[in-house]
């Protein structure tokens, strides 16, 4: 069972945190941290890490800022892990908190929400397809009680969106001293207290005549203590290192679907001029012939070597494309099975884990391409249906 310290015990999320232990196997809280103090809850709460024993596994911290340094030094005198979930780190903080991860793991969100994390996803996706011609705004909205604004999430969704802008965005918050026309490199981040929300973010990407937006909105607290747990638990591997919630989901997420297609012929050609090749792309193209899976590297002598697949009911018609005098080698009746996962960018070593799955079936691979969230391969097609069964159940795909 893991042993858990909550640091900010009387919270609103350190009490939600509670509840959600009630019963469990696998967490035990086993004692709290909280500057105000608690007696009402079936767990010792200490009003600092100084004074509280030494038998944690991890420590959630959901409280402020301010109990940075106490939580440190508790983890480092008792190497208890750290998930850290609170919003509002200086930058000085910011740096003592990798320090720390060099000796003990710690997981860093600003949010541990995994649909906000998503969110972020799709953020950086949209202003990679949108381009420059969308105006960006980021809207938070919070709770009457939250202390930091903007939001620690706004801010890590507008430098996701800006990581692909190549940092060159600019941040203004709120719009109330400008007395100027928007510029183009801005990324506008507004802040909304009120009510019990607990909370809402949006990106909007505004263009001419049409606005795109963003939006994820948690309904309960609960969400954010499944992603803590979650994180903990993640934790009980690792030595040391500094993780976030792209770390569970390269962990969890790396393939989430696999498909295939038969009836696949590969085409080889070992030794063409890269003119060649384009002209022979181009006879293809005026075929109205689709090719997929290609890939080609150059050889010593300066010519290339090119591989591509196409459908079966199309190879007589390329092969008949290809000048005479041109090398080729075919494989007929083939298939391709493709793995997918938006946390493949985020692990190492998906690609070696589904050639070992497809080697232990059986499976001859005759070729292989990879993008940051997919690998297909071209295997014999006698093997097709226990290679897709086996990695399906190596990555609980049903």
């Amino acid at each position: 069972m893991i042993k858990i310290a909550i640091s900010g015990a009387a919270g609103r999320i350190g009490r939600t945190m509670y509840k959600s232990l009630i019963g469990s196997t696998e967490f035990q809280a086993v004692f709290g941290v909280d500057v105000n103090g608690a007696d009402d809850l079936p767990y010792p709460v200490y009003k600092s890490f100084s004074a509280a024993p030494l038998d944690a596994d991890v420590v959630i911290d959901f409280s402020s800022p301010a109990a940075l340094d106490d939580i440190l030094a508790y983890s480092a005198a008792t190497k208890a892990k750290l998930v850290l979930a609170t919003t509002g780190y200086t930058a000085e903080q910011e740096k003592r908190v990798e320090f720390a991860s060099k000796d003990v793991p710690v997981f860093r969100a600003s949010n541990m929400s995994l649909g906000v994390n998503l969110l972020g996803s799709l953020a950086k996706e949209a202003a990679k397809f949108l381009g420059e011609d969308y105006d960006i705004e980021i809207v938070e909205t919070h709770h009457n009680h939250k202390l930091d604004s903007p939001s620690g999430t706004a801010l890590t969704l507008a430098k996701e969106i800006n990581s692909v802008r190549d940092d060159s965005l600019e941040y203004v918050y709120g719009r109330h001293a400008a007395k100027h026309r928007r510029e183009p490199r801005e990324i506008g981040i507004h802040a909304v207290r009120g009510g019990t929300v607990v909370g809402k973010h949006e990106v909007m990407f505004l263009g001419t005549g049409e606005v795109i937006t963003l939006m994820h909105e948690s309904e309960n607290k609960e969400v954010f203590v499944r992603g803590a747990l979650r994180a903990a638990k993640f934790l009980m591997e690792k030595q040391s290192g500094l993780y976030d919630m792209t770390s569970i989901i390269a962990q969890n997420y790396a393939v989430t679907s696999v498909s295939s297609e038969t009836d696949v012929a590969l085409i080889t050609l070992p030794r063409i001029t890269f003119d060649g090749f384009l002209s022979l792309l181009s006879s293809i193209k005026s075929n109205d012939i689709n090719l997929d899976m290609i890939s080609h590297h150059y050889n010593a002598d300066e010519t290339v070597a090119v591989s591509f697949t196409l459908g079966g009911d199309d190879l007589g018609k390329v092969e008949r494309l290809i000048p005479s005098d041109t090398l080729c080698k075919t494989v007929r009746g083939a298939a391709k099975i493709t793995a997918e996962g938006a946390g493949m960018q985020h692990r190492s070593g998906v690609a070696a884990d589904v050639l070992s799955i497809l080697r232990e079936a059986g499976a001859e691979v005759f070729a292989i391409t990879t993008s940051e969230t997919q690998i297909s391969c071209c295997i014999d097609a006698k093997s097709l249906s226990p290679a897709e069964e086996a990695v399906k159940k190596y990555y609980g795909i049903n």
